[in-house]
């Protein structure tokens, strides 16, 4: 068996460390205390928890009577009695790293079903060129060629057992399928296709891998479900996976900041409209392992939810999400009952939107802020002044030179800087 080569082990590590509270927290109830996350020991029998995992030392540790602690490959080894390499590869698979030429049990299952996974793409794509079910019918009205082209848009046909039939005539293993979400059985026993009938939009891991597929009905009649999401497996889980992140990242680190949105084809009509540093959830809401995840590459969410009363609902719970992660959020408010995609579709201009901090949404929201949240709100209020002060005021910018950069938001050195500057100016005047 090959190594891991260390630059891809420290990826893998940096993964683990910045979600381990959600990984650690599929073993063990975790409960949120004001600095940490604690629970009772899974190691050793106590009423009372001692056990701590702490998101910002990205550690754990059992201060009772056993003492162990350390990353999260280590909790990984010790709760499933597991080596260091294996604990790294199911890391690896959990947060979509693949590993160049290493060769295991794990990751030639992985291989499989991303060969099956990529060759069932192809399949829905033909079948939706060659217009079964009169699907293109629906696509026409909601995508252009190149959309689905670019997004590799394709259809399920409806019957039960056409992909079944498809993967058998190309001797594609359908134990691997069934992993891979793609087929099920049925209570007899007999394999049938999970998605029939659907619009399939397939979901792809940073890395550009297909790892899942969410379809939507074309049904007239009304269906139970509009939208279904292939089932959590070892390469898939909704909440920790992001639609359009591997064609977004380049833009995202080039432009500091990311656009995140609710439906497949709002990030579609996004890309139309040249807006390239965009994802989107995957037909779940937006998750604190969201934002631990984009935080590795942007430090600014700006988000863009439906302009209805549930889209208004999801923005307040994403911008404290974004706080708790020590991230920017800003709001862009959509007319009512409008949403990216029949905004843009509309040519409609992003600058004409509304546009707000997150904590200024909250506050106009009602709900009500913690002194660490409006401290936030006043470092926040105080940086936008000072830009705009840096901008229009020559003697500032020079200052600013002369002192270095503000670095980040949220960093409490940088309140005495900015302050020292609206005082050396005489204040901040309207």
């Amino acid at each position: 068996m090959k190594m891991i080569p260390d630059n891809i082990k420290r990826e893998i590590l940096a993964y683990g460390a910045e979600n381990i509270v959600s990984i650690i927290g599929e073993y063990v109830p975790l409960r949120k205390t004001a600095r940490a996350y604690v629970a009772c020991c899974p190691f050793h029998a106590e009423k009372t928890p001692s056990f701590t995992a702490d998101p910002g030392r990205k550690t754990w540790h059992c201060f009772g009577s056993c003492g162990e602690g350390g990353d999260v490959a280590k909790f990984l080894m010790k709760i499933d009695g597991i080596s260091f390499p294996v604990a790294l590869e199911r890391l690896a698979i959990r947060g979509g790293i693949t590993i160049p030429n290493y060769d295991s049990g794990e990751e030639r299952e992985r291989r499989g079903m991303l060969n099956v996974l990529a060759k069932v793409q192809r399949f829905y794509h033909n079948s939706l060129l060659k217009n079964q079910n009169g699907a293109k019918a629906y696509v026409g009205t909601r995508m252009t060629d190149t959309m689905v082209r670019q997004f590799g848009i394709g259809f399920a046909p409806v019957g039960g057992k056409v992909l079944v039939d498809y993967l058998d005539k190309e001797r594609l293993p359908l134990s691997v399928a069934e992993k891979a979400g793609l087929i099920r059985k049925d209570a007899a026993g007999n394999y049938r296709d999970t998605f029939r009938g659907r619009v399939m939009f397939p979901i792809k891991d940073k890395a550009g891998y297909i790892i899942a597929f969410a379809g939507r009905t074309i049904s007239a009649t009304k269906s139970r479900c509009k939208y279904i999401n292939s089932p959590e497996t070892p390469l898939f889980r909704k909440s920790a996976t992001l639609f359009g992140l591997d064609g977004a990242i380049e833009a995202m680190k080039l432009k500091g900041e990311v656009y995140v949105v609710e439906g497949y084809i709002d990030l579609m009509q996004m890309w139309s409209a040249g807006i390239n540093n965009v994802v989107a959830t995957c037909g779940t809401a937006f998750t604190r392992e969201h934002a631990a995840l984009l935080k590795r590459y942007v430090r600014r969410l700006n988000l863009m939810f439906d302009g209805d009363d549930a889209g208004r609902k999801a923005l307040q719970k994403s911008i404290l999400l974004a706080v708790k992660e020590e991230m920017k959020a800003s709001v862009f408010i959509f007319p009512e009952g409008q949403d990216p995609d029949s905004f843009y579709r509309n040519a409609g201009k992003t600058e004409t939107l509304i546009t707000m901090s997150g904590f200024d949404f909250l506050k106009q929201s009602g709900v009500e802020m913690n002194a660490t949240m409006q401290n936030l709100h006043r470092l926040e209020r105080l940086e936008t002044g000072f830009a705009y002060m840096a901008k229009t005021i020559p003697g500032v910018a020079r200052l600013l030179a002369k002192r270095g950069n503000l670095g980040e938001l949220f960093c409490p050195e940088i309140l005495p800087i900015i302050e020292e500057t609206i005082n050396h100016h005489g204040g901040l005047r309207k």
